[in-house]
């Protein structure tokens, strides 16, 4: 294993204070109400192999993750601190950050405190996050795919005047990326760092009955702004079955001077326009997007068909080195988005719970097409289709509470004419999980 030389020390010592700490209120039940500390391990293994074989590669890590909060004193204010330490076990192939950071051309593993904040809460309707945080909503999201989460620095606020009604907002000026030990200011793909002030969101969701739905603003600023709407019902049927009807819309659109040629490099074609000057030429985008999509379960079985239309292009990211939170559940799980101009998509999915027969054992099996995917800028300039199709599987031990494996095969694949930018080169991935999850009491 290579050794790190960086903060890994600084958060080492404070997983094993965290450790402390646990034994020390273990000794005393009496001190240990309200308080919670959480221990996490995790090996993650990724395999990934691509049509152009230069960039295979391979990583494996090992992590471990500490997270503790406080009760609320004075039934007001707690706080709470998660620290990360990620070591490199084995890597091979082109040097990227997939689970691992790249130092001076090398992967490597890396620590931080991901997790800071101050926790406030006001009655039973209202209650605030301040500092280092994790965060779920529409369109942003601490995706745990990699070694440990991404993680957000700013303030977030949940509001509940009513049964079944809440109204939730954040803003933030920092982030933490899944491969990283620092914290940076938001950018573009072509402007430097802290050039996007905040990222800024406003959502209301409400549910009545088995009628639920969602609302979501977002804006990245003086880069671009998305819009989300989307609602559920759900509906037993006379057989012992149900099903669970889901559909949304969702727009997103360039605001202010960041948006430029470029700034988006990895999905939008712009760089196509006739004397376009990359970082400097204005860019535009209205994308456009809904799908509808219906889940039927009955006994152990599920079975899901979804159906997706893009008008034109929807952009995932929210700024440079996001992979924001695709709303659209034809996507393909790994890599690309499925979100082209004039692209239509169907999904497939059959999920199966083994309960009956091996306890703790879920899986399914998933198909995905997309076709008519055209260049955002002219579709004479390039079109294609993608399919995708993987198997996942998960994998609860009964005999230790909070251990398990989870496995994932993807495959992707797309035939492409002229140039797509959302659309990429075929791929194969292979993501394995060991987690164990300890709670103190």
């Amino acid at each position: 294993m290579k050794l790190i030389h960086r903060t890994p020390k600084l958060v080492a010592t404070g997983l094993l204070a965290c450790g402390l700490i646990a034994n020390a209120l273990a000794a005393d039940e009496a001190k240990l109400k309200g308080h919670k500390l959480q221990s996490k391990v995790r090996v993650v293994h990724f395999d990934r192999e691509f049509g152009n074989e230069d960039n295979d590669r391979d990583q494996t890590a090992l992590a471990l993750e500490a997270d503790y909060t406080s009760p609320q004193f004075g039934g007001v204010i707690g706080v709470g601190v998660s620290g990360y330490f990620v070591e490199d076990i084995n890597d091979g192939g082109l040097a990227r950050e997939d689970v691992l950071t790249l130092e001076d051309g090398e992967v490597d593993g890396f620590a931080l405190f991901g997790q800071a904040y101050l926790n406030l809460t006001l009655g039973k309707s209202f209650s605030a996050k301040l500092g280092r945080q994790r965060h779920k909503s529409m369109f942003l999201n601490s995706s745990t795919s990699r070694a440990v989460p991404n993680t957000f620095q700013g303030i977030s606020a949940n509001f509940k005047p009513m049964k079944g009604l809440s109204f939730y907002g954040a803003i933030y000026d920092k982030w933490s990326r899944r491969t990283r030990d620092d914290f940076e200011g938001f950018a573009t793909d072509v402007s430097d760092e802290g050039d996007i002030d905040f990222v800024s969101i406003l959502g209301v969701k409400y549910k009545l009955g088995e009628f639920s739905i969602n609302g979501e603003y977002l804006e990245s600023d003086d880069f671009m702004r998305k819009f989300g709407l989307l609602a559920t019902y759900s509906q037993k049927l006379a057989d012992d079955s149900s099903i669970k009807y889901t559909g949304g819309v969702f727009a997103s659109s360039d605001v202010g001077d960041l948006f430029v040629t470029r700034a988006e490099s990895g999905d939008l074609d712009d760089e196509d326009v006739p004397g376009s000057v990359r970082g400097v030429t204005d860019s535009e985008n209205d994308g456009l997007g809904a799908y509808i999509q219906a889940a039927w379960k009955k006994g152990n079985a599920t079975v899901t068909g979804a159906f997706t239309i893009i008008d034109e292009i929807w952009l995932e990211d929210n700024f440079s080195g996001d992979h924001g939170r695709n709303p659209f559940p034809t996507r393909s799980r790994i890599g690309p988005d499925l979100t082209s101009t004039n692209e239509k998509v169907v999904m497939l999915k059959l999920a199966y719970n083994w309960k009956d027969y091996i306890k703790g054992l879920t899986t399914h099996v998933a198909i995905g097409h997309g076709w008519d995917a055209e260049n955002s800028v002219d579709a004479s300039l390039g079109e294609a289709d993608e399919d995708w199709w993987e198997v996942y599987m998960r994998y609860k031990f009964p005999f230790l509470k909070g251990l398990q494996f989870t496995g994932r095969y993807h495959d992707y694949k797309s035939d492409e004419t002229g140039t797509v930018d959302n659309v990429k080169d075929d791929r194969r991935d292979i993501r394995l999980y060991l987690d164990y999850v300890y709670t103190f009491k």
